[in-house]
């Protein structure tokens, strides 16, 4: 039961974070909508292929330390749990000013791999997001199989997500309507967000 958790609380945060607009949903829809599908899908690929190496490094870091220093499990969850409620007040506050989608400079042709790999390995917020993530959801003494699932379960889903970003966004009309309801999207999926950091902080407090 607590590995079906697990990978349920890893589920909703990667589509929250997918759904939210930022910088790896833009350069996607960037380069769909500038050179078509399939260099959008080349992109999504390159950012996947980042996000499940980041997964990786997060889930080993995170047995690591769970291992060596059972002590800090707690503390790491709490940083966690903040950095969660920082991206939901973000969020939040990026829907008060109403910001504008930006479209996001775009690779050549045939460069979109490439590029999206850069984008993903060379961006501190993702190690970031991955690091809070791996250490809320992943439990204390989980065994290797099940960190390896973890990390393969990651790249598959940020392959879907984001070539579902690329095929949605390959049109100007599917541009229009999101930056119709970029708003309440942000907003929205910010609450969530903060709901999320604000249940695992809870769970942390009321065990200690």
């Amino acid at each position: 039961m607590e590995n079906l958790n697990t990978i349920g609380v890893i589920l909703i945060v990667n589509f929250l974070g997918w759904i939210t607009p930022g910088p790896n949903m833009l350069a996607v829809m960037s380069a769909s909508l500038s050179h078509g599908r399939a260099q959008g899908l080349r992109l999504a690929l390159g950012l996947s292929i980042g996000a499940t190496l980041w997964a990786g490094l997060a889930v080993a870091g995170a047995a690591t330390l769970f291992d060596l220093v059972p002590s800090t499990m707690l503390m790491l969850k709490l940083v966690g749990a903040a950095y969660l409620i920082w991206l939901g007040c973000k969020s939040l506050a990026a829907a008060a000013r109403r910001q504008e989608v930006v479209v996001a400079a775009e690779p050549a042709p045939g460069r979109g791999l490439r590029q999206g790999l850069i984008v993903s390995l060379t961006n501190p917020k993702v190690a970031l997001f991955w690091g809070s993530v791996m250490t809320t959801a992943v439990p204390a003494g989980a065994p290797g199989w099940f960190l390896v699932l973890i990390v393969a379960f990651c790249g598959v889903l940020a392959i879907c997500l984001h070539s579902i970003t690329a095929t949605v966004f390959s049109t100007g009309q599917a541009m229009r309507v999101f930056s119709r309801a970029k708003r309440a999207i942000t907003t929205c999926f910010g609450m969530v967000f903060i709901a999320l950091g604000g249940a695992v902080a809870w769970s942390v407090l009321r065990r200690s």
